[in-house]
């Protein structure tokens, strides 16, 4: 039988790095979820850009091309392309746009029969849009106009996560 498996020697500590450990996953799973538009907007665009790369490599690599071209130089110029390929699409913008059943979901479920009044409430975003949130109700929330005009684009804290 094989011993169990120690980080430090001391499982107390083990334990503690462990616990730290698994509540920082957590937050990132949901920071994941809240951002899933953004993350899927981001890995469309990578493997657009993994597209453009094979393609133009396929093409400088062929031999019916008139100006020969090394294949190390090949790999560099493809690279190129596919990197600046997916600066073009990463640098377009998402949309704003929140459905009206959307914008209704988050009120019902947030304000409980309470008035809607753009003047005292905003309609905030969990995960901030600006780093990739997305504009589904477990994003969205009716917040005071004051603490949303302070929170600005940042990060949700860890106790705000859960």
């Amino acid at each position: 039988m094989q011993p169990p498996i120690r980080f430090t020697g001391d499982p107390n500590l083990d334990l503690i790095i462990f616990i730290v450990g698994f509540f920082i996953v957590l937050y990132w799973l949901r920071a994941l979820r809240l951002a899933r538009e953004g993350a899927r907007l981001f890995l469309s665009n990578l493997l657009k850009a993994f597209i453009v790369f094979c393609i133009v490599l396929a093409v400088c690599s062929t031999p019916q091309v008139q100006v020969r071209v090394p294949p190390t130089q090949a790999k560099g110029i493809s690279g190129f392309i596919a990197f600046i390929s997916f600066l073009y699409w990463n640098g377009q913008k998402r949309t704003r746009y929140i459905p009206r059943a959307t914008k209704r979901a988050v009120i019902a479920r947030d304000l409980k029969g309470e008035k809607y009044d753009s003047k005292k409430h905003h309609i905030d975003h969990v995960w901030p849009h600006s780093r990739g949130g997305s504009q589904t109700s477990d994003n969205l929330r009716v917040i005071p106009k004051k603490k949303n005009l302070q929170k600005g684009a940042k990060r949700p804290g860890f106790r705000d996560m859960f």
